[in-house]
Parts: C-alpha cells; structure tokens; sequence
C-alpha cells in the first residue's frame, strides 16, 4: 500500500531567500517506472524529474498516485457514512441491542496481511493460516479454522517462498479472480437459516427462579455461562428476539428446574421427578439442521448445557454423542487453538470456558463409557480457563487475593481430568501405542503406574487451601465442590490400580499385590466423604453418582475377599461402607435414573456374597501366579513405599488398609455404566 504523498521542509530552509519557492518530495514511483516495474528516482532527482523519463524524454508525472491517494480517501468516507447510517437504522428496528456485543461474537474480522508472531516471512502458524486463507472456503462469509496439516499450507508456502524471494508482501485475496461457478456457494448446499422456533417459557417468577437455582448449583461447578453477561441479555429480554439465546436459556431452566421443588417443573401428568425441566429441554433442537453453517457460542453453550442435563437421566449414548459433536463443532471454529480467533478478552474467555467444560465432560464420559476419547491432550493448547471470578472480569480480570475464586475449582478438576484421560488412554487402550517400525511402547505398566501416582501426588499438593477436604468446613460451596474434588481423586486412584486386582481363580502372596489395598483405601475415603455430605443434608451431584457405584463395587470385593480369608470384622466394615453408598443412591434416585439402576446393581452384588462360602467350597483355589487383564502386563511388585504410597492433607487421613488382598470378581464381567 503506497503512503500518502507528503511535503517536506529542507532543514536548511532558514538559509534560503524567501522567495525561494518550497520543493515537494513525493514518495513513490512515477507513472512510467511503475508500468515498467522498475526503481524510480523521482524523489531524489531535481524537480521531482527522474533519471529515467530525463533519458527518455519523457513526461515524469505521478497522475496514478495521486488517482490513488484521492480515491482511497473517499472510498473509506463512503464506508464510514454508510455504516453510520446502517446503525442508526439498526437501532430504530432493535432498539436495546448491543450491538458491538453481536459484532465481535458473529462477524468475522479479516485483517488485510497476516499477524504473525515471529518474522514477517514466517506465516504457517494455524492463526496466521486461517486467517489470511479465508477467501479459500465454501463460503466466503463463513471463517473456519485450518490446521497445519490442511492442504492449504501448501498454498501457504507458495506465497512465503514468492513474498522471500520478489521482495513483495502477498496481500489477501489470493484469488481475486475467482471462477464463481466453483467458488460461489451453491444453492443446495446453503439452505435458508431455520426459522425462529416458537418457544414457551416459564412464567416470569418460575424463570427468574430457574436461573437463580442454576448459578447456585450448576454453574459453580461447570461454568458454563457468564452470569453478569447472562442475565444482562436476559433483563434485555434478548431471548424473546434472538432464538439463538432463547434456545440457551431453555436449556439454564431445565437444569435449575433439577434444583427445584416447585411443581410446575414437571411434565403435565408426571408425579416423578425425573420429569423436571424437559418440558423446556425438548423445545430445542440441539443438533442445527444445516451444519454448513458456522457454529456460535449460543450453539456451544447448548450443547455443553443439553449434555449436562441429560447426564444420569438418559441413556448413556445419548449424552456422550453430542458431547463428542459439541466438540467437532468447537474445532470447527478453532475454539481448541490458544488466540485462534481475533476476539475481546471477555468473548474470547465465554469461549474458553465452554470449550473446557465439553472436553471435561468427554473425558468424564470416555472413562465412564469405556470409549476411545474424542480428544487428547496433543489435540489442543487453549489455556485453562482465568482463575477469576465473573464479578472481577470488568476490574481487568483481576481476582481478590484475601477471596478464593469460585472457578479455581473447575481448573483444578480439569487438570484432574486431563490425568484420567492418560490413565484411560495408556492403561486402557485396545492395543498397546506403536511406533511407525510397530514397535511398543518401552515403558511398562509399573512404571505407568508409578508416574500416575507421581502425577496424582502432585496434583493433590497443588489444591488451594480452601478446596482440602474438611467435614467441619462451614462455607457450603467450598464443601461441596472440595467433596466433589476429592471424590474424583480417589476415583482416579481406583482406575490406576483396577487392572491389576487379582481374579477370582488366583491367589497373591501377601504384599505382593498392593493395588486391591490401594483401590480399598481410596473406595473408604469416597464412601466416608459422603456420608459426610449425607449429614449434612447436601445431595450428591450427579456427576459424583459413578464414584458412588465404583466405591460400593470395590468395597464388595474387599468385603469378599475378608470373608474368603476369614476375616470377618474387616468383611463388616466394609459393608457398612457399602450400605452409606447405597443409601446415597437411594437419595439420589428420586432425580435421577441413574442412581436407581446404580442401587439395584450394588443391592445384587451384596446379596450375592450370601452364597460365597457356597462358591468357595465348590472352586478349588489355584496356586498359579495372577493372571493380567487382556492387553495389560503383570503388575511387578515395588517396594511398598514407592507402589503403595499416597500424599493426603492432614484434614483427611484414610484408614490403613487390612491385611487381606484377594479378590473374587472376575474382571471380564460386564462393568455396569
């Protein structure tokens, strides 16, 4: 882009007569140097005349220059009046709107070159690639994100090696002349927008109660939602004209509705409660009829809200499939990619916080499912969400250092989570990780198992003081999301260990097997915290429901296997740990079905222990050396202090483990989920 032509003053002016008249240097190629591509002197040479057109004999004029300089000008005022006048116009239809909210959350911003963070030549980053690529798409009107492996960075390399080696920045668009009949976007393939849904809202009161009961019990532990943001649009009453937004707010009444006791939650006709909120819930279309187009964050958030909702009152498949789709449209945008998208610090952060709570969910839910993970941590580098609450985010994001933050305690169980994933992954996986020569992986699993207790000893270190478990902690919040927190750590501590209990047809020396001692320990610390809520009064969260049956099943095995051994008092204990998960399950299965089928599964197993003097008299006892689950290598024994040892705070000391290790579950039985 030419600079404007300019007027400079000699520094020797005061030299001069003043009747000297002042000489003009004008920046840029003359009109006949520039059609021939060749340097031009103009500047340098005495009346603005160069050496060339002097040789020529020819006029040395700048009419193209100053066509450009003068016409550029005008068409940016044209611009600037015509988008003043649209915005009074918008403001007469949508009186109210924020319209500068709407511009950075839907429009794309194109910058005319490519940012890039390191050299002006360097462009093949993912941002740079998206961005200045943009004209290569479907739809030119829709941004999406390309990664480095996209055909497109071939093109990419094209331009750098063209801009090194002419000396000329390529400029966007690459294709200025482009074919319309491949490029121009086809009727079939672009169908009209859905028509705004008529959608039914709870009345004024129920609403208003709706959405306090979600910011209380929902969003502290997933925040999903910016609620100053939220329930600006919300007194705006954006819902009734937007019904990207409307379909958002839905989905926060029918999770508040979980929380409520308020009749008019429940279907027409339904007595249950497993009814509460669906009547608002079925209104919305979760899955856009027309994927072409690009998602938005009201789409996210929808998804990431649906999928909560139908967390332990459906069938599992249906949650997991649109946690699995709410990603694949995350990526679609590059809400995965740190700085992917020009946005403001704020939208970029609603963003981020989506993003991380549908990945939690995926990796909550993998491990739940038994199913390969729709994202690893190699497939993303978005930083964890702020650890700032949302009253801060207008004071420069700046959170109070004497106030803990509400959200460190998402942060902190999506690092948690990000160690599940690599349990599941590595210890769980169909076949072991090969290398391109199909070699396998040269780390064992003892040593897995061992850098999974490092990680998780870690981990637990790096808890803020106000989220250690503590059954005496009085603020409610803090107790309930440290129970959640701690539950979760002790679930994973199962999973590391599970593999290597021994079967029902094998026999382990004494101390040779730590992980049923290990796997037990975590399983009463669980059952213990609680029954610590259950005092309390707190009901158990719906995602803690699994930890609950997992809890029981381990507690099962060790009672089993105290009764084989003939240690009836360490058989008792345990089951009176059993009976605090049972009872939590019967607390919980008013709202929610999953916690009725998780009580009629424990409630079989513990009658099934009825008859296990029976079994053990018919099954002779092998004396064989345990046999390791299909894909898994015998667990090595390590010294106790090293294969055994857990890390706990002081406010929460488990019980040292009996002295029995023997097991009686078969591990190719079907695991209820």
């Amino acid at each position: 882009m030419f600079s404007e032509m300019t007027v400079e003053i000699d520094s020797n002016a005061e030299k001069w007569t003043s009747s000297r008249p002042r000489q003009r240097r004008i920046q840029g190629a003359c009109d006949v140097c520039k059609r021939r591509k060749i340097r031009c002197d103009s500047s340098e040479m005495p009346g603005n005349r160069c050496s060339h057109c002097t040789n020529m004999g020819l006029d040395c004029t700048h009419v193209d220059l100053m066509k450009t300089s003068t016409s550029a000008k005008g068409y940016v005022a044209a611009l600037e009046s015509r988008v003043e006048k649209l915005e009074r116009l918008l403001n007469k239809l949508l009186p109210g709107i924020n319209l500068t909210e709407h511009l950075e959350n839907d429009v794309d911003v194109e910058p005319l070159l490519p940012h890039s963070a390191e050299t002006p030549l360097q462009r093949n980053d993912e941002e740079s690639l998206s961005g200045g690529l943009r004209k290569l798409k479907l739809d030119p009107e829709q941004n999406r994100f390309f990664g480095k492996s996209s055909g497109v960075q071939l093109v990419q390399t094209a331009l750098n090696f063209k801009s090194h080696f002419s000396g000329i920045p390529h400029s966007y668009p690459i294709l200025p002349n482009k074919r319309e009949n491949y490029w121009a976007p086809v009727p079939w393939l672009l169908p009209p927008p859905d028509e705004n849904p008529l959608y039914t809202f709870p009345d004024p009161d129920l609403l208003t109660s709706l959405v306090n009961l979600y910011f209380k019990e929902v969003n502290p532990c997933s925040p999903v939602l910016h609620r100053p943001t939220f329930k600006r649009k919300l007194a705006a009453n954006l819902h009734i004209r937007d019904h990207r937004f409307a379909a958002t707010v839905l989905m926060v009444c029918s999770l508040g509705a979980r929380h409520s006791d308020d009749p008019r939650v429940l279907l027409e006709g339904e007595t249950t409660r497993h009814s509460a909120g669906h009547k608002w819930h079925s209104q919305v279309s979760v899955i856009p009829k027309h994927l072409i187009y690009k998602p938005d964050l009201y789409e996210l958030q929808t998804i990431a809200l649906s999928a909560m909702f139908l967390m332990a009152i459906s069938p599992t498949a249906l949650c997991w499939n649109q946690i699995g789709f709410g990603l694949r449209r995350a990526q679609d945008v590059g809400a995965h990619r740190r700085n992917a998208q020009p946005r403001s610090k704020s939208l970029n952060e609603q963003w981020n916080r989506v993003f991380w709570v549908l990945l939690c969910l995926e990796w909550q839910f993998g491990t739940i499912t038994g199913r390969p993970l729709a994202m690893h941590d190699q497939d993303f580098d978005q930083e964890f969400p702020l650890d700032c609450d949302d009253e801060y985010w207008d004071l420069n994001f700046e959170q109070p250092k004497d106030k803990p933050s509400e959200i460190s305690y998402f942060i902190h169980c999506a690092k948690l989570l990000e160690i599940q994933a690599a349990v599941t992954t590595t210890l769980y996986s169909a076949r072991k990780p090969k290398d391109l020569y199909g070699r396998s992986s040269p780390h064992t699993d003892t040593q897995n198992i061992m850098a999974f207790d490092s990680a998780l000893n870690s981990w637990l270190l790096e808890v803020p003081e106000h989220l250690w478990w503590d059954p005496k902690r009085k603020n409610t919040l803090h107790f309930k999301q440290s129970a959640l927190l701690y539950t979760a750590y002790y679930n994973v501590q199962i999973l590391v260990h599970r593999p290597y209990i021994p079967t029902p047809r094998t026999v382990s020396l004494p101390g040779a097997h730590p992980s049923l001692a290990i796997c037990t320990n975590a399983a009463r610390s669980c059952a213990r915290i609680f029954d610590a809520q259950d005092q309390l009064g707190i009901p158990v969260h719906p995602g803690a429901l699994p930890v609950v049956f997992t809890a029981g099943v381990v507690l099962l095995l060790h009672a089993w296997s105290g009764k084989r051994s003939g240690f009836a008092d360490t058989s008792s204990k345990e089951l009176e740990l059993v009976q605090t998960c049972l009872k939590l399950a019967t607390a919980a299965e008013e709202r929610y079905i999953a916690a009725g089928r998780y009580k009629d599964v424990l409630n079989r197993l513990l009658h099934a222990g009825d008859n296990l003097d029976l079994l053990f008299d018919m099954k002779p006892i092998s004396t064989a050396p345990p046999l390791p689950q299909r894909g898994y290598e015998a667990f090595t024994p390590q010294p106790t202090s090293q294969a055994a040892s857990t890390v706990t705070h002081e406010a929460f000391l488990s019980r040292p483990p009996q002295q029995s290790l023997d097991v009686t579950l078969d591990p190719r039985s079907p695991i209820f989920c």
